[in-house]
């Protein structure tokens, strides 16, 4: 039998990538991945005929873009219902709202860390919003390091490494990976939940320390606001 469940356009726009995918009977389909800069340049978005769209962007004026592509988006921020309670001073980024609530799907309690351009982590605990920590991302250290070092060489990280460097640019990786596997290490000590990790850098640092790469878990949490928002779901 045909599922006559709507179709949701989700859209999650970070400061590297504005990113797209469909949920259609009950999978989550990508459809586009845009570097952020290209979309700022051009000012526009791919438009796509779906009944209903719901977006979390970072980027101010990439949010006014999807204002204009889609008009009746809902946009996520800590005004709408939310499937768990947050104190926090201030506006809460859309892309940690959405990953928390991605979370929930697999526990009441978790640290959740979101790898791009900076490393951000984050914990809850019995539903509820702790607290959490924001940090350079490691292409971000990289880059860093490379334009005020005189003499420090430019590195790609295609993989982090604990182990000890033998050269200038085998130390800037281990440091790095040292930096960020160490800030993840004790968020655990201090909550030992279980630990999600998610974004585009995501399985790389998941590859050093362990955890649960959750390459979709944006994408899920969008869609659990925008279910929470019209009161058909609450997770359990």
């Amino acid at each position: 039998m045909p599922s006559t469940e709507p179709e949701v356009l989700l859209i999650d726009a970070g400061n590297t990538r504005v990113k797209g995918a469909l949920y259609s009977r009950g999978r989550i389909l990508p459809l586009f991945s845009l570097k952020t800069a290209k979309v700022l340049r051009r000012g526009e978005l791919p438009y796509l005929n779906f009944p209903n769209t719901i977006a979390a962007s970072v980027v101010p004026q990439v949010t006014e873009i999807i204002k204009r592509v889609y008009p009746g988006a809902l946009l996520i921020s800590s005004n709408l219902k939310l499937p768990f309670r947050i104190s926090y001073r201030g506006e809460l980024g859309a892309d940690r709202i959405a990953n928390i609530a991605g979370g929930l799907k697999y526990s009441n309690s978790f640290i959740v860390v979101s790898c791009g351009t900076a490393t951000v982590i984050d914990i809850v605990k019995e539903k509820e919003f702790v607290g959490g920590y924001i940090l350079p991302g490691v292409e971000t250290m990289a880059k860093e390091l490379y334009k005020k070092g005189a003499l420090l060489p430019e590195v790609k990280l295609e993989e982090l490494t604990l182990k000890p460097g033998n050269s200038t640019k085998e130390c800037i990786k281990s440091g790095i990976s040292l930096a960020t596997a160490g800030a993840i290490e004790s968020v655990k000590n201090l909550y030992p939940f279980p630990l999600f990790i998610t974004g585009g850098l995501g399985k790389k640092v998941a590859e050093v320390i362990g955890g649960n790469f959750l390459k979709w878990l944006t994408f899920e949490g969008i869609l659990e606001i925008w279910k929470t928002e019209r009161g058909e779901f609450t997770p359990q």
